[in-house]
């Protein structure tokens, strides 16, 4: 359930997260959030935007990634089946859909990253870039 940190509920916040949940397969930006409470009849400004998903990130329901040109943040809504924090993620360049590695070739590629070139990678902030099947299908 969405909680203000003082026990309340808004709507605001409940606004976000369902948003969020709908959108789960791919990230959105902070922009994408607003555009959807204005469409829902509601009013909100970006700071409260920004504090409800930091705290969605703190309680490890969302989890940010940076734009594929590194400009702005985009945030991803963490289904409870998934554990986004152990396995890579691939963002399709069209339609902005996530796809989730979690196979026996991502983790190698993991630990080869990890004790051939000493690197501890972030899982939580990582994602690669590619074109999906579909998308390519119907160029």
């Amino acid at each position: 359930m969405n909680m203000r940190s003082d026990g309340y509920k808004t709507k605001i916040g409940q606004i976000i997260i369902n948003y969020l949940e709908l959108n789960k397969e791919k990230v959105v930006s902070v922009q994408d959030i607003l555009s959807f409470i204005e469409e829902n009849g509601e009013k909100t400004n970006i700071t409260t935007v920004y504090r409800r998903l930091d705290k969605l990130i703190e309680e490890k329901k969302v989890i940010s990634h940076s734009s594929e040109d590194g400009k702005k943040s985009l945030f991803q809504y963490i289904a409870s089946d998934i554990d986004c924090t152990n396995h890579l993620h691939i963002q399709c360049t069209s339609c902005s859909k996530i796809f989730h590695l979690n196979c026996d070739d991502g983790k190698e590629f993991i630990e080869h990253i990890q004790k051939e070139h000493g690197i501890e990678i972030d899982l939580s902030k990582t994602i690669l870039y590619g074109l999906c099947s579909n998308c390519k299908k119907n160029q």
